[in-house]
């Protein structure tokens, strides 16, 4: 039975209907980006052609980052961050914070980059962060991600935007949580195949009923993550800090520690990973350490999720001495329920908390919230045929629901084409906005919707099975040195590419011609 009456339920069905057309290719894009995104740190290794050590902050580093201490600006051991990138370099940070050109505070220092089997240093950078290169290794994954943070918009335009996408989201889930007369029905509803409008109803029911508390989810903790950092801290700096963000972060952070600028030597770092190690039974993804060479050192280990817990953990230690001093909170100086609540926000977004099988789940559920999107815009449209800006706007929509995969699909093409180091991040995007535009081309020329699905999907099918060749032919990394070094990861990433692509068309071209009746009919109220 509804919970409103029919003239609440027509507005319901209006507010349901525009919220998820206005946006909705903006949305969908966000949605796919998002489900990709899912997989960042494996698109990072992939592209990367592999990792050269799989657990480079594990072997005896101490030695080395105190002889790499030793070489430079003391002023530069305010703060070192240590961390392996996709291609398992570490990459060593010692730095202060000053003022820039600008009058704005920045990092500057002298970054490493190490071998993570001989330590020997790969490449050295010197000056502030914002003047460094950009690591070639993290362009893929990074432009992925960021596509889907802020759409590559200016701060804070951009996280406003994909903010706002979330609101619309929200939205739709809502007011479909509210139509459904029959959810636990629509879970199994078989779509039907006496009329084309009335195959396109069941599926938007189905896969809407199935996503509706993952919507729910992903529209909430994406909306946390626009608005936290753009719109909420400014806010409470102005009401409650006179502005003053610095004082804001530094009560959500915790008190820092009494100054103490004694000299003191650094514990052995070596014995710090491996308690931290032991107490989070995974590998550190980061390592901080503030103050080297001080009596009130402190040295900061990142660990992702392990076991069953949800959450990654920050474990923290006194650098001078070595003891442990617990773990470090997201909020505050003591653990609370609202910093485990905020601490879940990037989990639930991402799925990053059970491992590989979380992301798929997720990446699964993405799908199918994009699907809902795609169905939606079909039915809202299915009802204006007649109305050529509608008939336009349907163009659009085929366009963005193939061609946001295959712009995806150019920006690896442009990451592997990418004539030089230098120029990784650059190619990498161009190679994406190239083949966006391309694939507007054949919506200005081709008469037939059905001509224009086939062609994009084709480009899809086809630029999945090339995108591991490509890989192979220009980073030079085959099959066989993958085995020998133990870079499954790659060789899986690569089948999966390749499986998809023929899938798709398999799909496209393998199946028998759809028996949905393409008689126009009348769909029912809801």
């Amino acid at each position: 039975m509804s919970v409103v009456n029919r003239e609440q339920n027509k507005r319901l069905v209006a507010v349901h209907g525009w919220s998820g057309t206005l946006l909705g290719l903006l949305l969908y894009v966000v949605i796919i980006t998002g489900a990709v995104a899912v997989f960042a740190h494996e698109i990072g290794v992939w592209s990367a052609g592999g990792t050269r050590s799989h657990h480079p902050l594990s072997q005896p580093i101490n030695d080395r980052l105190v002889e790499l201490s030793q070489q430079v600006d003391p002023a530069y051991v305010e703060e070192v961050q240590v961390f392996a990138n996709n291609s398992g370099l570490i990459s060593a940070f010692f730095h202060t914070h000053t003022q820039n050109a600008d009058g704005n505070l920045e990092d500057k220092g002298v970054r490493f980059f190490l071998d993570p089997n001989s330590l020997e240093i790969v490449d050295k950078q010197e000056g502030y962060r914002s003047s460094f290169p950009r690591d070639p290794a993290s362009a893929l994954h990074t432009f992925i991600a960021i596509l889907h943070i802020n759409l590559h918009i200016p701060r804070p335009w951009g996280l406003w935007a994909t903010g706002i996408v979330g609101f619309v989201m929200l939205t739709a889930v809502v007011s479909g949580i509210i139509l459904h007369k029959h959810l636990l029905q629509d879970i199994f509803v078989a779509p039907r195949l006496s009329s084309l409008l009335l195959n396109r109803r069941d599926r938007h029911l189905l896969s809407g009923s199935w996503s509706l508390p993952f919507g729910f989810v992903l529209s909430f903790t994406g909306i946390f993550f626009s608005f936290a950092g753009a719109l909420g801290l400014p806010i409470v700096a102005m009401v409650a800090f006179g502005g003053d963000q610095m004082k804001v972060m530094e009560v959500i952070t915790g008190i820092p520690p009494l100054v103490d600028e004694r000299p003191a030597p650094l514990a052995n770092l070596d014995t710090i990973i491996a308690d931290s190690k032991a107490r989070n039974i995974s590998d550190p993804l980061s390592v901080v350490v503030n103050h080297w060479g001080r009596a009130d050192a402190q040295v900061t280990l990142f660990h992702e999720a392990a076991g069953d817990a949800l959450t990654g953990r920050a474990h923290l230690f006194s650098g001078s001495t070595g003891d442990y001093l617990g773990v470090k909170p997201l909020l505050g100086t003591e653990e609370s329920v609202g910093g485990f609540a905020v601490g879940l926000i990037g989990p639930l977004h991402f799925g990053n908390f059970g491992g590989l099988l979380s992301k798929v789940v997720w990446f699964a559920l993405g799908i199918a919230s994009a699907y809902v999107t795609i169905t939606g815009l079909e039915l809202w449209l299915a009802r204006r045929r007649e109305d050529v800006l509608w008939q336009r706007f349907d163009r659009a929509r085929i366009v963005f629901q193939y061609g946001t995969p295959v712009a995806l699909i150019g920006a690896g093409f442009g990451y592997f084409l990418s004539p030089s180091l230098g120029v990784t991040h650059s190619w990498t995007a161009a190679g994406f906005c190239l083949v966006a535009g391309l694939c507007f081309l054949p919506a200005f020329f081709m008469r037939e919707e059905r001509s224009l699905v086939r062609l994009l999907a084709s480009v899809m099918g086809l630029g999945l099975i090339l995108l591991p060749f490509v890989r192979m032919a220009a980073s030079g990394v085959l099959w066989d040195s993958l085995f020998a070094s133990g870079n499954a990861l790659v060789i899986g990433v690569d089948l999966v590419l390749a499986l998809s692509g023929i899938a798709t068309l398999y799909l496209l071209f393998g199946l028998k011609q759809s028996e949905v009746v393409e008689a126009p009919q009348t769909i029912p109220a809801e």
